[in-house]
């Protein structure tokens, strides 16, 4: 991992920029930072309900900027993450092809599906994932515990292409990474019913308050006793692959669950070690309606050299 500095253009040559545009500060910080004739191809997602209603003339679409002749805009269904096969399908992917994802707007779900879709059908071994950090989320009222990235209904639901293996007779065991909508954290350990339940926050965080208002927001399920607490970096997310490899490790004929509720880089760890290990399940809860805009100004910008194919 490295980070990205302000001043500096990326000048790693691409084939293709997967992105999804957004109305968050961060959504194109990354895109611009890139040098424009380094990039073969830039594919930008358009979820219909964040798009709706915007002019061409809006901010939203100003990654047009970047970038025209080589520009493929593809309209999805947020809820749907299969959505985008057929159109990415028009492209001539080959398992050489140089790829970088930025997942700073796109929905976990979605990633999830991307990743797992080039892996497994481009044969592509290895790519670059992108992330900006933001400054500060949205708090209702200024409440730590009203933070939300979606309203309504939540259905609690596997991620397409990551139904793991659940052996009837084997105990059920759940990592929860823990994000600021605590209210969830508790729904996946009642609809799970888990023979032991993991939480893992993200410490250090990219501030201080971050770390506070994660474990604030989910004390009614980390104060439980028989709950364990592991800790990995916010920004990291080979730390978090490295805490859910040990604990795989210890108890190997369990069926294993994830939940990414927490920060991306973390989610983004355990997308690759469910990627590595095919009887994991990966569980979200996935909102009725996803939030337009979630978070405000912009910290650091990452650059992550992620292997789709574990080598042992």
């Amino acid at each position: 991992m490295d980070k990205l500095h302000e001043t500096n253009n990326i000048s790693d040559p691409l084939d293709y920029f997967i992105f999804a545009s957004g109305r968050d500060d961060r959504a194109y910080q990354v895109l611009f930072k890139h040098t424009p004739d380094k990039i073969s191809k830039v594919i930008a997602l358009n979820y219909e309900t964040r798009v709706s209603g915007y002019s061409n003339n809006d901010s939203i679409y100003k990654y047009r900027i970047f970038s025209t002749l080589n520009l493929q805009e593809i309209t999805c269904n947020i809820q749907e993450p299969t959505s985008i096969v057929d159109e990415i399908d028009t492209n001539p992917i080959t398992n050489t092809s140089r790829i970088g994802i930025d997942i700073s707007c796109m929905t976990k779900p979605f990633f999830y599906y991307i990743l797992k879709l080039l892996r497994e059908k481009y044969q592509i071994q290895n790519l670059k994932v992108y992330y900006t950090e933001p400054q500060s989320y949205f708090l209702r009222d200024k409440l730590f515990d009203d933070f939300h990235t979606g309203s309504g209904q939540h259905s609690l639901k596997e991620i397409p292409g990551f139904s793991g293996m659940d052996p009837k007779s084997s105990p059920r065991k759940l990592v929860v990474l823990l994000g600021f909508d605590g209210g969830f954290s508790r729904q996946l350990d009642q609809d799970i019913s888990p023979r032991e339940t993991m939480v893992v926050n993200g410490f250090p965080s990219y501030t201080p308050k971050f770390k506070d208002i994660s474990l604030v927001n989910n004390v009614k399920l980390i104060s439980r006793d028989d709950v364990r607490i592991f800790y990995a970096s916010a920004n990291n997310p080979f730390d978090t692959y490295n805490i859910l490899e040990a604990i795989k490790t210890d108890t190997s004929d369990w069926f294993f669950n994830i939940a990414p509720l927490g920060p991306k880089p973390m989610a983004l760890g355990a997308c690759i070690f469910a990627l590595h290990n095919r009887d994991v399940r990966v569980v979200y809860p996935w909102p009725e309606i996803y939030e337009d805009k979630y978070s405000e100004m912009t910290w650091n910008s990452w650059v992550y050299d992620i292997p789709l194919n574990l080598i042992v």
